[in-house]
């Protein structure tokens, strides 16, 4: 088996079916592949149109990819991600969001591409969709590419390399993973924290031997209203930094001193920091929740890496945290009610 496709399902009835019906429409041969749904503890109706959506497969009479279903209480995202990944049979595996859709028969051109030159991880161009309330169909709905620098050309580098030289969102679904490299390194996705994304692709990117990036759409990505990427919650403060304090460790022990991609990683936890940051405010909490001094990556680096922007928002951060959440209750519009202190458990 070619590939495995792994789709948590939580809450998503609005969108399941076109979802569906996009990875349906990929040109694969049934044998080639499998659908891994993992439903995790959906209170909606979303595995009754999963249910119907195959048993309209089975009323057609045409030999379709096996279905793989799994049903676990509520976990979250990651925790889906990983049992959907040990159910996974395929040489390749692609997780991808059931609010989201991929464009028709990019599947059978990036297997051919990643079979062909032997990769551990192959990356993709992906748009951006707007509103997609109730899963209108895209071409009724305003899109927007989105631009991915590349400076390798396409071409088969290292993962320091490619980290360097491609602009690659921090996205699960935004590449297919040899299944076989994921296991060798023992790649999970954190449970328990929002933007998990955020703390596995780095790290995925950075360990294979062989990654590319393949210079069309492929990935449909929506943007709405009520997603997790779109919502306001203290627990990402706290969850952000879990994330910064695995990224660095992880920096700290795969990359030498004074190295480029060493600092691809600091900046890359600096950034995560200051959106901590931000959505301590977006929220309305204007007070850090612990001991920021104590970070092992505070104070931020300033390093010749960065943009003027970047080294200007990290030294003000920097000079003090309170005065930059002082400044961002100032001059940035949240529409948020100040809330009382919060605490927030940041690290061990």
């Amino acid at each position: 088996m070619r590939l495995s496709i792994i789709l948590p399902i939580y809450n998503v009835s609005k969108w399941l079916g076109r979802c569906l019906a996009s990875i349906r429409n990929q040109g694969l041969e049934p044998e080639d592949y499998e659908i891994i749904a993992v439903n995790d503890g959906s209170t909606d109706d979303s595995m009754e149109v999963l249910d119907a959506f195959r048993r309209e497969e089975e009323k057609s009479g045409v030999k379709t990819a096996p279905w793989v279903i799994i049903n676990q209480e509520n976990k979250g995202l990651s925790a889906a991600r990983n049992a959907g990944f040990k159910a996974a049979r395929g040489t390749f595996v692609w997780w991808i969001d059931s609010d989201d859709y991929i464009e028709p028969c990019c599947a059978t051109k990036l297997l051919e591409r990643a079979e062909k030159d032997h990769l551990y991880v192959l990356c993709f161009g992906l748009q951006l969709v707007y509103d997609a309330v109730s899963g209108e169909e895209k071409s009724i709905l305003p899109t927007e590419p989105y631009k991915i620098p590349d400076r390798t050309g396409g071409a088969v580098v290292n993962g320091e390399r490619f980290m360097l030289e491609v602009g690659m969102p921090p996205a699960a679904w935004s590449a297919i993973y040899r299944r076989s490299f994921i296991e060798a390194r023992g790649l999970k996705f954190m449970e328990g924290v929002l933007h998990e994304d955020q703390e596995f692709t780095p790290r995925a990117y950075f360990l294979a031997r062989r990654i590319a990036f393949e210079d069309i759409i492929v990935y449909d990505y929506v943007q709405r209203d009520g997603s997790i990427m779109k919502s306001e919650n203290p627990k990402k403060t706290t969850d952000l930094i879990k994330i910064c304090l695995s990224l660095w460790k992880f920096a700290q022990e795969n990359t030498q001193i004074e190295s480029s991609i060493r600092y691809c990683f600091i900046n890359r936890v600096s950034f995560l920091f200051s959106q901590a940051l931000s959505n301590l405010c977006r929220c309305g909490i204007y007070t850090f929740p612990g001991d920021y001094k104590s970070l092992p990556f505070y104070p931020l680096s300033t390093n010749k890496y960065l943009n003027k922007k970047e080294r200007y928002k990290f030294t003000l951060i920097n000079s003090s945290v309170p005065l930059y959440l002082s400044l961002y209750k100032k001059f940035v519009k949240t529409d948020k009610p100040v809330k009382a202190k919060k605490k927030l458990r940041t690290h061990a």
